[in-house]
């Protein structure tokens, strides 16, 4: 990290101090920022349910060229998204610290990144049918696969506009709005993709690429809907209204900060596609399986990624307040919650494996090797929630490199060389596999407590 340049130190009066009450850094406090956070991953989870069912109708074709076509599609998403989620410390550390202008100054550099970003990603569009060249499925999911992916692209603006402004609103503490906007565009997107898959409401019938077109207005609504609600009249004390100039040395602040965070989430999402590819090479039901308990997990995940996001705001505008003390209490106290709730999780895993699997499919060979998921499962969710909420906190303080760098080293270091090696080499198959992500998942876990426990990110200065 480097020390601010000129044109962007704070203000030089403070104008909003963060309230102090008797729960500061609490588990109260914490959930109070962490449960719209919590709501929005849910409707988009659903979102994606949804989504699956109407496509399904199609025929299995379509259900493999969106799947494919929407992996690809993240691909270009996630090393971009971590800029416009960097935004939130920045902006959690100057509203700790009382300055709201530098809120609104910072995030408007945010944008101007997030232009350029999009663009970055509208880019990929003519690159969708060498992709698929390259993932070499049928003909038929191939030219199926290329149109989504075209349509689908052209929500970058929306997305990057949409998640920098979310990044604004959680870092002066308002989780509630970002909720509001996602769950908005979530249904926006189900009439969306109803009316243009079929037919409906006077819509063409685009099948595939409807869904792709209709995921993409969305998500382009969603920008302009979250650009409005920048601007408007009740955000005057961060000047959101007043346009600054792009700046060099601030954008590349953001960039330093939000960069490693993108390049941490391609690295962490990619690993487990190479590792559901790996999984695949074992037989069709321990791809299915693999597929049902990654699905499985996510909720367990998504509850605790949403505590750590909090803990990300609270940890910032702790550090900009000054408060040191109550910056480490919030993030303890998001792990209690964390680990609370996706160890209950984890137990239900653990004691209803067929039961939960025979939800999904009633193959017996699936149910088999998504027990043996499922089990192990339960057994890395204490150490989720250590990765999750202590990666949040330190990105509230700005450490943002370490965690990239652990991801790199754990994920494609550690990870899939030992899952291959234990499914193929040692013959351990879905349950080798599985066992080589649960080692990854405990190592990754204590590597994060032990270096927020160093307290290195107490030092740090964005």
């Amino acid at each position: 990290m480097s020390t601010p340049p000129p044109e962007a130190k704070f203000s030089e009066t403070p104008e909003i101090p963060v309230s102090r009450n008797a729960d500061a850094g609490g588990i109260r406090e914490v959930w109070t920022l962490a449960y719209p956070i919590v709501f929005a991953t849910i409707s988009e989870t659903t979102l994606g349910v949804v989504d699956t069912f109407m496509v399904s109708k199609l025929g299995t074709v379509a259900v493999a060229s969106v799947g494919l076509g929407s992996m690809m599609a993240w691909l270009f998403y996630l090393p971009f998204l971590g800029l416009a989620m960097g935004i939130n410390t920045f902006v959690s550390q100057y509203f700790g610290a009382g300055k709201a202008t530098d809120c609104g100054r910072v995030t408007w550099q945010g944008l101007y990144i997030g232009v350029v970003c999009g663009l970055l990603i509208l880019s990929g569009i003519p690159l969708a049918p060498w992709l698929f060249d390259l993932a070499r499925p049928s003909p038929e999911v191939r030219e199926a696969g290329v149109q989504f992916l075209q349509y689908r692209l052209l929500d970058g603006p929306g997305l990057m506009t949409s998640m920098t402004i979310a990044s604004f609103f959680r870092g002066i503490g308002d989780t509630r709005t970002p909720m509001k906007v996602g769950i908005t565009v979530n249904l926006l997107n189900i009439l969306l993709n109803y009316g243009l898959i079929y037919g409906n409401f006077g819509l063409p019938r685009m099948e595939i690429a409807g869904s792709a077109l209709g995921s993409a207005l969305a998500g382009l609504t969603g920008g302009g809907i979250a650009l409005f609600l920048f601007l408007r009249k009740k955000q005057t004390r961060f000047q959101t209204r007043h346009v600054p100039s792009p700046t060099w040395g601030e954008c590349r602040r953001v960039i330093r900060v939000g960069a490693p965070i993108g390049l941490q989430r391609f690295l962490d999402i990619g690993s487990f596609v190479i590792f559901s590819a790996l999984i695949g090479r074992l037989g069709t039901a321990q791809l299915a399986a693999n597929q049902i308990s990654i699905q499985l997990m996510s909720v367990s995940y998504m509850i605790g990624l949403s505590v750590g996001m909090a803990a990300t705001t609270l940890v910032g505008q702790y550090i900009g307040a000054g408060r040191l003390d109550l910056a480490e209490k919030s993030t303890y106290s998001a792990f209690k919650l964390a680990i609370s709730s996706m160890v209950v999780m984890g137990a239900g895993f653990l004691l209803f494996p067929n039961q939960v699997m025979g939800l999904f499919n009633d193959d017996p060979d699936v149910i088999r090797f998504g027990r043996e998921g499922l089990i192990l499962a339960a057994f890395f969710q204490a150490f989720d929630a250590m990765a999750v909420v202590f990666t949040g906190a330190l990105r509230g303080a700005g450490d943002t490199r370490w965690t990239a760098v652990a991801a790199f080293i754990g994920a494609w270091i550690i990870f899939l060389p030992l899952s291959y090696t234990l499914a193929f080499t040692w013959q351990m198959d879905f349950w080798g596999a599985w066992l080589g992500a649960t080692v990854y998942i405990w190592i990754l876990g204590i590597a994060c407590v032990y270096r927020f426990r160093q307290g290195t990110w107490k030092h740090m200065t964005l």
